[in-house]
């Protein structure tokens, strides 16, 4: 049966939370004794008590080196952001979080979730035939995977083996992408278009 985790190891616990958030780094073992006007063993003992739980990590003989483990941010009811991956090239088969398709990772808030637990991955924009939709070359576009989507949605699809960002349209028995600049053509296909997602946000970077 797991421990229970005392009043005093909770105001703890959310003293380490609160001084990491608004410091940048952990406290040593001196800022949990004065916070709490206890010995230095004092309060070395009430981080051992919550390492001992699994509630913090620490590197051995290291200052500062404090962290909230992720049953210590339960305990607090901390949210984690949402790790998306940013995929890389997307070829025609199924749609994969595999390695070697990953560039990279976005973090999200929890708030930005899919409403229904569905997957959510990222593209990097690449082009400009989303402008004037407010989409920019580099831009990280961030999409709810689905196979279908509706008339005027965004979406990412596969065309050419290649994913690509255009508008969603159906018309006369034919699935139309449309870009958002005037420079680039509709793209007319057969219900056989695969859709890989939906847009749900939009992240833009500034050097």
């Amino acid at each position: 049966m797991a421990k229970r985790v005392t009043d005093k190891q909770k105001s703890v616990l959310k003293f380490i939370a609160d001084y990491v958030e608004g410091n940048g780094y952990a406290p040593a073992i001196r800022d949990v004794a004065e916070a709490f006007d206890c010995s230095v063993k004092g309060a070395y003992d009430h981080v051992v008590a919550l390492e001992k739980k699994g509630l913090i990590e620490r590197a051995k003989n290291r200052s500062r080196s404090i962290l909230l483990a992720t049953k210590g941010k339960q305990v607090l009811q901390i949210e984690e952001p949402q790790r998306v991956p940013i995929l890389g090239r997307i070829a025609a088969g199924v749609l994969s979080y595999a390695d070697h398709h990953v560039e990279d990772f976005v973090s999200l808030p929890l708030e930005s979730m899919a409403e229904d637990g569905a997957q959510l991955f990222a593209l990097r924009i690449q082009g400009d035939s989303m402008v004037g939709a407010g989409i920019k070359e580099n831009d990280i576009a961030i999409f709810r995977e689905q196979q279908d989507a509706n008339t005027g949605d965004i979406v990412a699809a596969i065309v050419e083996d290649e994913a690509t960002v255009k508008f969603f349209f159906r018309q006369s028995g034919r699935i139309v992408l449309k870009a958002a600049n005037p420079l680039y053509p509709d793209m007319y296909f057969s219900n056989e278009l695969r859709v890989l997602g939906k847009l749900k946000s939009l992240i833009r970077l500034y050097n």
